[in-house]
């Protein structure tokens, strides 16, 4: 099953990933190797945990869409691990 997100999460995992100087592949992130895949995990992490919790350590808007995106970015790493068992 191939899974995708929308416009407005791609674009902040492309502005989340040019910060962190991380480069994502033309064909989708489903082709990074499994290092790049877990420093853009650790870098949409570390975005979280400065940008994405409101004055009540609880997720605002740009967290709640972070999270979404370090869910799919898992799922993905999850498929691949899977596959090349």
């Amino acid at each position: 099953m191939k899974r995708s997100i929308s416009s407005r999460l791609h674009s902040l995992l492309v502005e989340i990933a040019a910060k962190h100087s991380l480069h994502l592949p033309e064909e989708g992130i489903n082709h990074l190797v499994k290092q790049d895949r877990e420093s853009l995990i650790d870098a949409l992490v570390q975005e979280f945990s400065e940008t994405g919790l409101g004055s009540d350590d609880e997720p605002n808007q740009r967290g709640v869409e972070i999270e979404e995106i370090i869910d799919f970015v898992g799922a993905i790493a999850d498929q691949t691990d899977a596959s090349s068992d």
